[in-house]
């Protein structure tokens, strides 16, 4: 190559090396190379071509043997030049392609073989055996600095196509490529004595643990790792390395496959304890249905051989797979902003994936997304895909269109280390790269796991019917803990008798283990469920507070120019509390509760797709600079002045079940914290809906994970059609049960104020789901003033007799936007002998603020109204509660039952309301 061109690459600082390699294979065949390249190296290297040593292109011939036939442009060079040319591309595509040939599975049987890339092969360049002894370059694989051809192709094969296959050629920063490449290929894989037989122990601790429970419980089923137990001394060798790095806590998200190994042998859970889950003998609790014993988590506190202690949490998760990765993702960031002071090496997610799993539920992909995200990244999470090759009964071609399971890491900038299950020692190693990566970059970073399942999906499965040639394989392994052992044995370093009695110690330890003497009790808050959700608290802020709040809002920095129009809008906010104190609009309240909240000490975290500005342009809480990019937070500045807390409100990515798994994780770490995810419109939370159901509804029932996450579900017909009116609102109640969770419409800004107020001061919080607004946002009527502020807490029912009423002849319950469309209808009909009753907390039930208020009535007619369609909103939920609790024989009034939420016209849904208006004010006049 000309000196000029070296010195003209050079000048890609640390891309020099990745410049180089391009420019390499563009020497040998310009199609190994994008098209931009290309263009570069023509436009920029042409003055230098006469001096280039060689040109190699390709033609539409072929070669007898069928390799693609090689000419040379310009002079023709000789086979030293052409060899050392050749290696260079060697090198390179062992980097990028040598993985498809590793020997990564431990299956020849029923499995997927990739085709061995004819880029690894010396004919693929035109080249042949005679070439072989060639002394090309070493690129650092020997430190004489040469090698013949043959030398290289080995060490390469060794290095590249081995026990292990690495993909990081795709990543985009090349300080990463070339860190990987460093250890990759200079490793040395020699663990001593004492470290081999650490993992020995481990490997047996794990085999022996399953075969006895096989013995011990046939036709019970816990998902086995037989055929995987190297994760188990992966895990202990990341976790000593991750402790030596400080790293404090690790915690755990998995699904089934191996988690009761994880929970005895690397969580120390107790065999006791596990035989009495088994003979089901070991959970009592006042309150809570519990849960199986694969879906159960843990905490457990590791002591390292450097002589600190990591806390190691399991998550509890239910069989929805991996929708607990969020989860895990969320609980870490909120013990790295809490307990460690933003600190992301702190605290380490470990994410144990299966692998028909990890490619097919769509919350993986919105898990790795997070990573980076500002709001979201844990500074890097560990993955280990316990690949057994099998879902279910599904086999890859079936499951996945890609490779691998893990391939759609590769457009997010994730390495991945594929690696063979029964070479132990390399799996251990490549375990610490990977945690070694992410100590270095923050990054996350994969390890498929190439393994098998001894048996079926579970214990009682059979699965030869599905896979005969596969399991007919399986049969003849034997265990990996022997095959270890026999490597050990043939290198000293332990004998048969040594390895038999180990296998004899842990099946007595195991045999001895007495299930009558641990009986667990499933949570201390269990007994106060749904017992703190009723009391509400005085919410009210004096009202000097709330006009600091309010100045503060727009106090913007002498250096920030916040958007002419929106600066207006913002002033005239501010000065309705400042001013007169009357006309406080929804966005302005809310501001107020958490402006008021933060100043307390407790901290605000509020999330989703647009609530920096809100999805209804009504929040406004971090402001763009309009000439330059900058931002400002005004509670931020507001809360850091008045020694507050951390004000924490971010645009999430385009995703409701990962975020709100994230948030739900982040609520359980974090309680004193009020965490609010907030949908673009209410009817998206449906992408949530497993959350909803197995996490957020039931959490403390299950496992003893209390969760204060709040739900902003934008809720009302407005005439936006189906997918922009109804939050399912029918969907919470459903899910109501043991004081589970909150369920609220607030219908004024006042009410907001007090009822987000009233969810932040809470110590012990459940899940709030509030019904929010779009039209009331503005509405003139549903605004309010200073003095509602000020005073008082939220009300759970509103009672709005008629001006002018003579009497209560017919009560109206409703709840929401439609109070102010149903007064408005009376008004104009000048019906005045009806009692409006807002029903603004639905769940729990208000029977005995309900009771109170009809006491001393004698109606001739209860009414309940509704915008929804019959089948949906809170009708069938709340007619049980009218009829037994209150005595109330009530009638419906609303949109018929439908299969769709709402009319795809705005025309027909102004005639459908009005239609339900009619009908309500004839039915009061004809009593």
């Amino acid at each position: 190559m000309a000196v000029e061109i070296s010195d003209l690459i050079n000048q890609f600082g640390e891309n020099t090396g990745f410049v180089k390699d391009l420019y390499e294979q563009y020497l040998l065949d310009e199609t190994l190379v994008s098209e931009e390249w290309v263009t570069f190296f023509k436009e920029n290297l042409t003055p230098f071509q006469e001096n280039l040593p060689i040109r190699v292109g390709l033609t539409n011939g072929s070669t007898s043997n069928g390799a693609n036939q090689r000419v040379l442009n310009g002079s023709q060079q000789s086979n030293d030049s052409k060899a050392a040319l050749v290696a260079g591309s060697l090198v390179q595509m062992y980097r990028q392609k040598g993985h498809l040939a590793a020997k990564i599975n431990p299956l020849s049987q029923g499995i997927i073989e990739n085709p061995r890339p004819p880029e690894l092969e010396i004919s693929h360049y035109g080249l042949g055996s005679a070439d072989l002894s060639e002394l090309v370059p070493a690129f650092g694989f020997d430190s004489r600095g040469e090698v013949s051809l043959l030398e290289l192709t080995k060490k390469l094969e060794d290095c590249y196509c081995s026990s292990v296959g690495f993909q990081y050629s795709h990543l985009s920063r090349a300080d990463e490529r070339q860190w990987l490449e460093e250890r990759i290929e200079k490793r040395a894989i020699s663990f001593s004595s004492e470290r081999r037989l650490e993992i020995f122990k481990k490997l047996i601790n794990a085999e022996a643990f399953e075969s006895n429970l096989h013995r011990k419980y046939i036709g019970k089923k816990w998902f086995s790792l037989q055929g995987g137990e190297t994760l188990i001394p992966m895990v202990d060798a990341l976790i000593e390395r991750a402790s030596e790095q400080g790293v404090e806590e690790i915690l755990f998200g998995m699904a089934h496959r191996g988690r009761l190994n994880i929970l005895v042998n690397t969580l120390g859970k107790p065999l006791s304890q596990v035989f009495a889950e088994f003979e089901e003998e070991s959970v009592a609790t006042a309150v809570g249905a519990g849960d199986v014993k694969y879906h159960l988590g843990r905490t457990h506190f590791h002591h390292a051989k450097n002589g600190k202690t990591v806390r190691l949490e399991l998550a509890p998760n239910p069989s929805h797979l991996e929708f607990v990765n969020p989860v895990v993702e969320g609980m870490v960031r909120a013990r790295q902003d809490g307990h460690h002071k933003a600190s992301r090496s702190a605290v380490l997610p470990l994410l144990l994936h299966g692998d028909s799993a990890f490619i097919g539920q769509g919350v993986v992909y919105e898990t790795l997304n997070l990573a980076n995200l500002r709001g979201f990244t844990t500074g890097g999470s560990v993955h280990i895909v316990i690949n057994n090759q099998v879902g279910f009964t599904t086999t890859p071609d079936e499951y996945r269109s890609s490779t691998y399971c893990t391939d759609m890491a590769l457009g997010l900038d994730v390495p991945v280390f594929h690696v063979n299950s029964e070479d132990i020692e390399a799996s251990v190693w490549v375990t610490e790269l990977a945690l070694e990566f992410r100590h270095q970059f923050g990054r996350d970073v994969i390890i498929d796991l190439y393994c098998y399942r001894k048996f079926g999906h579970n214990e009682s499965d059979d699965p030869s019917f599905t896979q005969p040639q596969m399991y007919a394989e399986i049969a003849k392994k034997k265990p990996l803990s022997d095959m270890y052992a026999e490597k050990l044995i043939t290198a000293g370093i332990t004998t048969a008798e040594s390895f038999k009695e180990q296998h004899t110690l842990y099946r007595s330890a195991f045999e001895n283990a007495d299930s009558t003497r641990t009986v667990s009790l499933i949570g201390e808050a269990c007994s106060t469920l749904g017992r703190l959700l009723v009391h509400s608290p005085e919410t009210g802020v004096p009202a000097d507070e709330l006009r600091a709040i309010a100045q503060a809002l727009v106090l913007f920095p002498e250096d920030f120019s916040p958007h002419p129009k929106l600066k207006k809008l913002l002033e005239k906010r501010s000065e309705t509390v400042t001013g007169p104190g009357i006309g406080i609009e929804w966005g302005a309240a809310e501001a107020l509760a958490l402006g008021s909240i933060l100043s307390s000490g407790r901290q605000v975290r509020l999330t989703g797709q647009d609530v920096c500005r809100g999805t209804f342009s009504h929040r406004h809480l971090v402001l763009d600079d309009y000439q330059k990019p900058q931002t400002f937070n005004p509670l931020q500045v507001y809360s850091d002045a008045h020694k507050g807390a951390k004000f924490d409100i971010f645009n999430s990515s385009l995703s409701e079940a990962g975020v709100v798994g994230f948030e739900f994780g982040y609520s359980a770490f974090s309680p004193e914290s009020l965490v609010i995810w907030e949908a673009q419109f209410g009817d998206f939370g449906n992408g949530a809906q497993v959350f909803l159901d197995q996490f957020i509804s039931a959490s403390e029932a299950k496992w003893d994970l209390l969760s204060g996450i709040t739900l902003f579900l934008p809720h009302a017909y407005e005439g936006m059609g189906p997918e922009h009116s109804s939050a399912r609102l029918e969907r919470y109640l459903q899910l109501c049960g043991e004081g589970n969770m909150v369920v609220c419409y607030p219908s004024n800004a006042a009410q907001q104020f007090h009822l987000i107020r009233r969810q932040g001061l809470m110590e012990n919080k459940r899940p709030l789901i509030v019904m929010t607004p779009k039209s009331l946002l503005r509405l003139p009527a549903a605004s309010c003033s200073l003095a509602e502020l000020t005073n008082g807490s939220f009300r759970t029912v509103i009672e709005d007799r008629l001006p002018s009423a003579e009497s209560d002849a017919h009560i109206v319950f409703l709840t929401g936007k439609l109070f102010y469309e149903v007064a408005d209808a009376f008004k104009k009909t000048e019906i005045k002998n009806v009692k409006i009753v807002r029903i603004e907390q639905l769940y729990p039930f208000p029977q005995f603020e309900l009771k109170k208020l009809l006491k001393d009535c004698q109606p001739q007619s209860f009414t309940w109204i509704q915008e929804e369609p019959q089948n949906m909103g809170a009708w069938n939920y709340i007619e049980p509660y009218l009829r037994g609790k209150l005595n109330a024989d009530t009638l419906y009034i609303g949109r018929p039952a439908s299969a769709s939420t709402a009319a795809g016209s705005n025309k027909r849904h102004i005639k459908e309301q009005q239609k339900i208006l009619e009908e309500l004010v004839v039915r009061v006049r004809s009593k």
